[in-house]
Order: structure tokens, then sequence, then C-alpha cells
């Protein structure tokens, strides 16, 4: 499941899948994670693999409109069985809250510069240069 939109809280869940149980984690995905993503207080989800052989090798990021939402579904009956059966066949599982934050990006009144060689050309003061 893959989502467009972003929500202003995001719930990580993060974990490697232990070598000799890539079947029952399979078999877990199959039999139990729908019940869990599609739970009501849940806005969007999102599942990030990592093909490089570094870990965590999965994340789960589920998305929430509220704290209020995210609190329901941490605390749901749902996500506590999802979590304590998906312990049995993962390693270093890791969940972590995010809010939703931005950055300025102008430049003054001028644009950003489209390339790196642009940025020479633009004044800038770094710690090195005080």
């Amino acid at each position: 499941m893959t989502t467009r939109h972003s929500t202003p809280y995001s719930y990580e869940i993060e974990f490697d899948v232990i070598g000799t149980c890539r079947g029952q984690y399979d078999q877990w995905l199959a039999e139990n994670s729908m019940e869990w993503v599609t739970h009501e207080a849940v806005s969007t989800f999102d599942v990030w693999e990592n093909d490089k052989g570094m870990s965590p090798e999965v994340k789960f990021l589920f998305g929430f409109q509220s704290l209020e939402a995210w609190a329901t579904f941490v605390n749901s009956e749902c996500h506590a069985k999802a979590k304590d059966s998906l312990k049995q066949v993962v390693t270093g599982l890791n969940g972590t809250l995010w809010e939703r934050d931005s950055i300025r990006l102008d430049v003054s009144d001028r644009e950003l510069p489209a390339t790196i060689a642009d940025c020479d050309r633009l004044p800038a003061t770094t710690e090195e240069s005080l």
C-alpha cells in the first residue's frame, strides 16, 4: 500500500526479519497485517524495504492526523497483538513517533539555485569564514 498525501504525525516501526524466519514473516504479513494497517485511526501507511543488506531491513510507516489518533492506535488491542506476534519473527523492533516540520527554503528574494555551481555565486557565511 502506498500513499500520496502526508500526515502531520508519523509512527515508524523498524525491524529486521530473522534469517530463518522469512517464511513465518511472510505468513505473518498475510494473516495479521491487514487489520493492523487498516486500523480506523491510521490515515496513511507505507512499507519501506532495505534491499542493501543494512539494518533496519523493513520499516512500516503509519500516518496520523492527530496525536489523539496515534494514541488510539498504539493503545489498541490490535496494535499490541500485531507487535507481540511480529516479535516472534523479527529482531530489533523499534517504534518512533515523528511530527512533521518544515524548513524554509527561500534565499532572500531570489529563487533557489538550480545546480551546485550556481551556489558558488551566492554570498554565504559559514562558521569557518567567521
